[in-house]
């Protein structure tokens, strides 16, 4: 088997034999055992890729992304997304195969399923209410898990005064970060849960 990268580089790495592997979305993934079967998904851009083993076959579920290659290792078969980038930074081994492939990729589903808007209409024409709603904002750092992501939207509680169908805002109650990392099931509301609220008044 040819020489094995230096795996503290990537992110992820496959070393067995005779396996079937998920690799999951990860930025970077080193191959560097045998026989395997790898399905992987970029979670960049650029998307880096070290072959290092033999016989293996590696299937890359993306789409635009580019794949940054080093290949040492011999007779193994790699598979991309149809509209994929190639850049082969390193191409030493032998009798290896490319291919395209048209993968189905899921859409990551809308964040926002309440807008204001929305929230506001279904007021009546008196009376005091608390109205929740969420809304995006400029920043890829979600405040509530920690997570960097790609979108990152707000959860806000306003009181709001109808009179005669007229909104007035009396203020914000409470808000919260949300993103893909920690999106509520999509069959509950966006109120804001007992967890959160303690988070905000912490």
């Amino acid at each position: 088997m040819s020489p094995a990268p230096d795996t503290d580089e990537y992110e992820a790495t496959v070393g067995s034999e005779r396996e079937s592997v998920d690799a999951g979305t990860v930025e970077s993934l080193a191959v560097t055992g045998e026989r395997c079967a790898v399905d992987v998904t970029p979670a960049t851009d650029e998307f880096r890729l070290a072959l290092a083993g033999d016989n293996n076959s590696v299937r890359v579920r993306g789409s635009d992304e580019t794949v940054v290659l080093d290949c040492t290792g011999d007779r193994n078969s790699l598979a991309l997304g149809e509209e994929m980038a190639l850049q082969r930074e390193r191409d030493e081994g032998e009798a290896n195969s490319i291919s395209r492939e048209r993968f189905e990729t899921e859409r990551e589903p809308d964040l926002v399923r309440t807008t204001r808007d929305e929230a506001y209409a279904s007021l009546g024409w008196f009376g005091v209410d608390l109205v929740s709603y969420q809304t995006s904002v400029e920043r890829d750092h979600c405040r509530y898990c920690g997570h960097d992501a790609e979108r990152v939207i707000e959860r806000r509680e306003e009181k709001v005064l109808s009179v005669f169908g007229l909104q007035f805002t009396l203020g914000t109650v409470a808000s919260s970060d949300e993103c893909s990392f920690c999106r509520e099931p999509a069959d509950t509301g966006v109120n804001l849960s007992d967890r959160e609220r303690r988070e905000i008044y912490r």
